[in-house]
């Protein structure tokens, strides 16, 4: 078991009892961790807002406030748009804690523990220290964190020792101006990728984490479908409309019309060169209604259907099927004056309105499909041939 020292660098401290403060400071200092203490809620925004780093947090329950916990939950949102750390409650008022709901505390249930105050504080750091090293997915955080920040700065100062050249100007010559931010993006990624990979000890110390996994629930494939559909379409949101999204599009009273995913190319989305959108109809995958068709949709065969599983809906899982040959069409109705068509007016946009059907209607983002998985579906669009080398999801299975 790794000592609490080597995955843990600095806790960050929030309580408003002096004595408090000194002995969980004292123990952490014991175990050659550094601590930054807030003992009113001025200090708890000053290290946000200067992105101090660090690995844990230890939060007194009723901080500030008598009998109230509402500058604990307002630290609680505001550390989950921060930090992927988790958070360790240690309070004389443990019951309140654990009564409210993941909803109500904005942090992730399995990322905050609360600890009674009758526990000493070398009590808590021994526990804290078996939680972390239990914790597969912080120890992951931990690593990319750290390595991901030093090999970026790393390729851009490798970047910058380039004679008489400037990355702005080498970015603009191979993909334009900054409208499409997915491909002035690849070139920064891929070379932190190739950084990151050719680091023997970032490699080593990812490896070690892996083969620690227990993999019993391997075996679970319903959970597993869960999970990689977390997984695999995890897109950071955006008001931008984008090829591969998943959506429903509704009337302006809410009232729902129909699934689908957007198939405009990037260009023409990001570009401004089209105010109408195409979208491949989905619907939920009914078996009773695709009789022998199932077989062949599900192994990624059939002609004109094309199998999404595992979209997560208001947290339940739903089956669709994209019907190929089955395209909806809809378009900006705001268009501004001398705006020539089909020129749309301005990059198209969640927040704006559009017509489908002669009906004003608006679209809603469930989430997107990212590549490669993108590329077997507008694959099977395009071309109707089979999958040739992309990852099939049922190995993952």
């Amino acid at each position: 078991m790794e000592n609490i020292k080597d995955i843990v660098k600095r806790v960050l401290i929030i309580e408003d009892d002096e004595d408090t403060i000194i002995n969980l400071k004292d123990e952490f200092a014991n175990s050659k961790i550094e601590s930054i203490c807030c003992q009113n809620y001025d200090d708890v925004e000053n290290a946000l807002r200067n992105n101090i780093l660090f690995d844990a947090v230890i939060l007194d329950w009723y901080f500030v406030l008598n009998e109230n916990c509402d500058y604990s939950i307002k630290i609680l949102k505001e550390l989950k748009n921060r930090y992927f750390v988790p958070v360790f409650v240690y309070t004389g008022h443990l019951p309140d804690f654990d009564n409210k709901s993941e909803d109500e505390l904005g942090y992730p249930k399995n990322m905050i523990l609360g600890f009674d105050k009758t526990i000493g504080v070398n009590e808590l750091r021994n526990k804290i220290s078996e939680i972390l090293n239990n914790n597969l997915t912080f120890k992951l955080a931990v690593s990319y964190r750290k390595k991901i920040h030093s090999h970026l700065e790393s390729v851009f100062f490798e970047l910058n020792t380039t004679e008489n050249t400037s990355l702005g100007k080498v970015l603009k010559i191979i993909y334009g101006d900054g409208e499409n931010m997915d491909w002035n993006n690849d070139i920064i990624i891929t070379m932190l990728h190739r950084s990151l990979i050719s680091d023997d000890g970032f490699t080593k110390r990812i490896s070690q984490i892996l083969r620690n996994i227990n993999d019993k629930d391997q075996n679970n494939l319903d959970q597993n479908r869960k999970l990689l559909s977390k997984i695999l379409y995890h897109y950071g949101k955006s008001n931008y409309i984008r090829n591969g999204d998943i959506i429903a599009i509704k009337d302006i009273n809410n009232n729902f019309l129909a699934y689908g995913i957007v198939v405009t190319p990037d260009c023409d989305l990001e570009n401004k060169s089209s105010r109408q959108i195409e979208i491949i109809e989905l619907k939920i995958f009914n078996e009773s209604e695709l009789g022998n068709a199932i077989k062949d949709i599900k192994t990624y065969k059939h002609p004109s259907l094309f199998y999404f599983p595992s979209i997560i809906i208001d947290n339940e899982r739903i089956d669709f099927v994209g019907f190929l040959k089955q395209k909806i069409l809809v378009q900006e109705k705001d268009i501004a004056d001398g705006t020539k068509f089909p020129l749309a007016s301005k990059r198209l946009l969640y927040s704006q309105s559009f017509i489908f059907k002669e009906t004003d209607v608006k679209l809603e983002l469930i989430c997107s499909k990212v590549n490669p998985y993108k590329a077997e579906f507008f694959q099977k669009l395009n071309t109707h041939n089979s999958r040739v080398g992309i990852p099939d999801i049922k190995k993952l299975l």
